[in-house]
């Protein structure tokens, strides 16, 4: 049977299986080792350069609840939501390569309906992508950990829906 846990974990899962140009962090959870992320280039190979990475986050909105009628068991629920993908690159190199990777990223979750193989009327939809014009990491977010002023953000946020028959 389908849940909303397993919803998010779709979700996630539909990122790590289609994103593999950086590493990715999740909420509530400590990065695999080395972190942050270094790469190495031809100029210094003795000396390890930050590299990008992005943080998926997944947030729920006011306004979801009961959707059709029937006997319990049989009503549909939604849940409304966000997934925002944190793109972070150096400060100081542009915000290019994260507008990129937040339009590529956004592709992965266009207009989608997945998590519904169980064929219990459970599933999750996404709806059309948002790139913003970047900045630092914000107080208010769970990714005020990564605004120490090395890094530059630009957020990915795709709304969603999942839809849930029980």
């Amino acid at each position: 049977m389908g849940s909303y846990s397993g919803g998010k974990a779709a979700i996630r899962q539909r990122l790590v299986d289609n994103w593999t140009a950086t590493r990715i962090a999740f909420q509530n959870e400590a990065p695999a080792e080395p972190w942050p992320p270094t790469l190495t280039t031809p100029d210094a190979p003795d000396v390890p350069a930050p590299a990008p990475w992005v943080f998926l986050e997944i947030t729920t909105m006011p306004g979801g609840g009961m959707r059709g009628a029937g006997t319990p068991g049989q009503q549909v629920w939604v849940t409304y939501g966000f997934i925002l993908v944190h793109v972070f690159v150096p400060t100081d190199t542009g915000d290019a390569i994260a507008s990129e990777f937040a339009e590529t990223i956004g592709e992965i979750f266009r207009g989608k309906k997945f998590y519904d193989d169980r064929n219990d009327g459970c599933y999750v939809r996404t709806w059309a992508p948002r790139v913003d014009e970047g900045g630092p990491a914000v107080s208010a977010s769970d990714i005020e950990w990564a605004n120490n002023g090395s890094w530059h953000r630009v957020t990915m946020s795709c709304p969603f829906e999942y839809w849930h028959l029980g």
